[in-house]
């Protein structure tokens, strides 16, 4: 049975909100940070790349990002989110190196071939389609983009809330992927086998 504690940590981890939200996305930059840095490595970002952070939380991909002169497209649900991150990264978004968006993967408010890779770390456990999820991931992305999809192994996360994340294997994901059409598909075990990275190319 899933405590009181977990339901709630496991709401909030989904969805940041208020005074809690900020506290949790401060958290997860701390737990993403080695995870977000091996995702972006793979992502081979060139200088002048538009890369969109689908699920950036607290931001915490947008400095390396812009370190290998990339333009930054984030997109969160969670709107407290994407308000922090206005006033935080206000002189970025000035500048043009930052666009910020309020969404869903399900309808990303984005042009067909927008970006020219994509980036999503410990998000797909709140995607009730993974199919159509990744269908928008694909229309979004510029012929011969990249994906890299990063998730913790189901066997870290078993005290998390089933009715919010559903877990999901490399081997469902690649699945997934492959399904709507990108090719080049491959998985990276990091030592531990505590996390995933898969990565794919639209084709």
């Amino acid at each position: 049975m899933t405590s009181r504690s977990s339901v709630a940590l496991s709401r909030q981890l989904s969805h940041p909100s208020g005074g809690v939200g900020k506290l949790v996305a401060h958290v997860m930059n701390r737990g993403n940070r080695k995870l977000n840095d091996q995702a972006i490595a793979r992502l081979d970002v060139q200088p002048g790349a538009r890369v969109l952070d689908l699920g950036f939380g607290g931001g915490l991909t947008f400095a390396p990002l812009w370190d290998r002169g990339a333009t930054v497209v984030a997109i969160d649900r969670a709107e407290d989110m994407v308000a922090a991150a206005q006033a935080r990264f206000a002189g970025a978004v000035a500048a043009g190196r930052l666009e910020l968006h309020a969404g869903d993967v399900g309808h990303l408010p984005l042009v067909d071939g927008a970006v020219d890779r994509v980036l999503t770390v410990n998000t797909v456990y709140f995607w009730p389609d993974l199919g159509a999820a990744f269908g928008e991931v694909r229309r979004v992305l510029a012929p011969n983009g990249r994906v890299v999809v990063a998730i913790r192994d189901a066997k870290v996360m078993q005290r998390l809330d089933p009715n919010v994340f559903s877990l999901r294997s490399p081997e469902e994901v690649v699945a997934a992927l492959r399904d709507v059409g990108f090719t080049e598909l491959d998985v990276q075990t990091p030592p531990g086998a505590k996390t995933h990275l898969i990565r794919a190319t639209r084709s």
